[in-house]
């Protein structure tokens, strides 16, 4: 019984396919206005309206399949959008820091190059953590002990003197700024060469004070302020000469000759240090030899 149904079902194949030849020999051998091209032509304008119609019926369905595909290709475009967005502005950021880094470690080549500081072995370093406070300034650094660095050594950053070395451990050490309260080293004008002591203005975060000069000393605004370096053999300085410490803002004159208060802005900032130098091999006799009294 199966066999019979296969052996029916093969020959019905193989009699349209016959006949779908014999038609479309006799199509194409006929002319124009033979009787199967009449029939066609008949069939389209039969079919014409009929397909029209679907056409019409289905266009809101495939429009609405179309507009899911569009929505599903923008949620992905978006998507993907937002993915680079985030790694452009990732990539910026760490470009941004890499150049702020950058700046300040220029800054401190800049500062030892201009006051000869290379001969005393500079340290570089990282800011690990700071405490700046009113009254109170300091820094940490990841540099200690085993990278020679020592108590009351100098310390350059952010295109100046930072402060110096007032602890130190193995692999760290603290650093009290320059805009602490009792901090002072010994500095001069630049161009003048005025003598005195620089100190924090108390009170005043941020502000310098150049101590002890004489009403009769010529000191303008604008005066670059430096560090006097070791002006007498029995005083000698672990701070060697030349050093920017910042520039003259203002000048108030007191009542006394020596009242003369000479505000200084620093020239490092000290709230966004993120590496400094220490100088690590004060030589006295250099220091001596190279200071201007």
């Amino acid at each position: 019984m199966y066999d019979r149904t296969v052996r029916r079902r093969r020959a019905v194949l193989l009699g349209l396919v016959a006949l779908s030849l014999i038609l479309l020999t006799a199509y194409f051998g006929e002319s124009a206005g033979g009787g199967l091209h009449s029939v066609q032509r008949g069939a389209l304008s039969v079919l014409a309206p009929v397909q029209e119609g679907a056409n019409r019926a289905l266009k809101p369905v495939r429009d609405l399949f179309g507009w899911a595909g569009d929505t599903v290709d923008a949620k992905q475009e978006r998507d993907d959008l937002v993915k680079r967005n985030r790694a452009l502005e990732a990539l910026v950021n760490s470009q941004q820091v890499e150049l702020s880094q950058y700046d300040q470690i220029k800054k401190i080549v800049d500062v030892n190059a201009q006051a000869n500081l290379d001969r005393f072995a500079p340290v570089t370093a990282r800011v690990i953590s700071q405490t700046p406070s009113l009254f109170y300034s300091e820094i940490k650094i990841d540099k200690g002990s085993s990278a020679g660095v020592a108590l009351g050594q100098p310390v350059t950053g952010g295109g100046g003197l930072v402060g110096r070395v007032s602890r130190v451990a193995g692999n760290a050490a603290a650093v009290t700024l320059i805009t602490d309260e009792e901090f002072a080293v010994a500095a001069r004008t630049l161009k003048t060469k005025v003598p005195g002591t620089i100190r924090p203005e108390v009170g005043a975060p941020g502000d310098l004070i150049l101590d002890f000069v004489s009403q009769r000393s010529d000191v303008d605004r604008g005066e670059r302020i430096v560090t006097a370096g070791t002006t007498s053999p029995r005083l000698p300085s672990l701070f060697p000469p030349g050093i920017p410490i910042g520039k003259v803002r203002r000048v108030e004159d007191g009542a006394g000759d020596l009242d003369r208060e000479v505000h200084v802005r620093p020239a490092a900032d000290m709230s966004n240090l993120q590496f400094v130098a220490v100088l690590t091999e004060t030589q006295t006799g250099d220091l001596t030899a190279a200071a201007t009294p």
